[in-house]
C-alpha cells in the first residue's frame, strides 16, 4: 500500500470517527431529553398515579445515566467495543420507553390508559430520533471509525454504510407504527362547561392529582353536580364501570374545564371512576 492510500485510509477512518462521535453525542442529548420529558410529567402530577408514577421517576434516572454513559463512551479513546454496547442499550432503551407509551395508548398499563398530548407526541418523537442515531452508532463496523486499523482499501465515497441503511429502515417501520397509534389514540381535547354556573348547585367534585375530590359525595335525587379538572390531563366521571354503567357521563374533560351533570333519580349508591385512569374511583349517595 503506497504513501498516499495509506493517508487516504487513515483521513477515512479519522472522519468515520468523528461522525459516529457526533451521533454518540445526538443520541445521548436525545435521550437525556427524553429523561427531562418524563421527569417533568413526574412532577407536574405523574407521580401521583399509582406504578406509572414510580415507572416515570425510574425512566428519568436511567435516561439521565444512559446519556452520561453515551457522552463518556464518545470521548473515551480506544473503547470502541464498549461504545457499540452502550450505543445499543440506548437505542433498546429508547425503543422499550416509545414502547411502553404505545402499549398505554393501545391498551392501557397498569389501569392507566394515555391520551393523545403533546409531550406524548414531543416525547416520541424523541425516542425515535435516538434510536436511529443509536442504532447506526451501535452497528458501525468494528474497524470503521473505531479506533481500529485501517482497511487494505477505502469504502467508495458515495457507499451507505450498512448500519444507516438498517437503522433508516427500522425507523420508517417504527414511524409509521407510531403515526397510526397517535393518530387513532384518544385525543386530549375535552369539554368545556356545557351550561356555565351551575344555579343552585352546591355539589362539586374536583379532579386534582389523579384523584377525585372529594372520593364520595352525598346528593339528593337529580340534583346537578359540577366536575371541575384541575389537574393537568383530561380525564372523565363516569358510572360504572360495571354496576350502573352509562347512567351517567362527563365525557372528556380537558384541565381547567368543568361539566355539569345530574344525579340519577333513584335513591342508592352509584359508583364512578375515569376511564382513561380507572384506578380514580369514587361513589355518589343518593338520598
Amino acid at each position: 500500500m503506497d504513501l498516499d492510500t495509506t493517508l487516504g485510509s487513515e483521513q477515512h477512518v479519522a472522519s468515520a470517527r468523528n461522525r459516529y462521535r457526533l451521533l454518540t453525542f445526538g443520541g445521548a442529548g436525545l435521550v437525556a431529553a427524553t429523561g427531562g420529558v418524563h421527569l417533568d410529567l413526574y412532577v407536574t402530577g405523574y407521580r401521583a398515579i399509582p406504578t406509572i408514577g414510580a415507572l416515570f421517576l425510574l425512566q428519568a434516572a436511567a435516561a439521565f445515566a444512559l446519556a452520561s454513559a453515551l457522552a463518556v463512551g464518545a470521548i473515551a479513546p480506544n473503547r470502541a467495543r464498549l461504545g457499540r454496547l452502550v450505543a445499543g442499550t440506548g437505542a433498546g432503551f429508547s425503543l422499550s420507553t416509545l414502547g411502553g407509551y404505545l402499549l398505554s395508548l393501545w391498551i392501557g398499563l397498569f389501569d392507566f390508559k394515555e391520551i393523545r398530548t403533546t409531550a406524548g407526541i414531543v416525547a416520541g418523537v424523541i425516542e425515535v430520533g435516538a434510536f436511529a442515531a443509536l442504532t447506526v452508532v451501535a452497528l458501525r463496523p468494528a474497524r470503521d471509525g473505531a479506533g481500529g486499523q485501517a482497511r487494505p482499501s477505502a469504502a467508495p465515497a458515495l457507499a451507505v454504510p450498512r448500519a444507516v441503511v438498517l437503522a433508516c429502515a427500522a425507523t420508517i417501520v417504527i414511524l409509521i407504527v407510531f403515526g397510526v397509534s397517535v393518530a387513532t389514540a384518544t385525543s386530549g381535547a375535552g369539554s368545556a362547561s356545557k351550561t356555565g354556573p351551575v344555579a343552585g348547585a352546591h355539589v362539586t367534585i374536583v379532579m386534582k392529582n389523579f384523584a377525585f375530590h372529594p372520593t364520595d359525595v352525598t346528593v339528593s335525587p337529580g340534583e346537578a353536580i359540577v366536575v371541575k379538572n384541575e389537574d393537568t390531563t383530561t380525564h372523565t366521571l363516569t358510572a360504572g364501570p360495571r354496576a350502573h354503567a352509562g347512567l351517567f357521563n362527563t365525557g372528556n374533560v380537558a384541565p381547567g374545564h368543568s361539566v355539569e351533570i345530574h344525579a340519577p333519580v333513584k335513591a342508592g349508591g352509584y359508583s364512578f371512576y375515569c376511564v382513561f385512569h380507572r384506578f380514580m374511583t369514587g361513589s355518589i349517595d343518593v338520598r
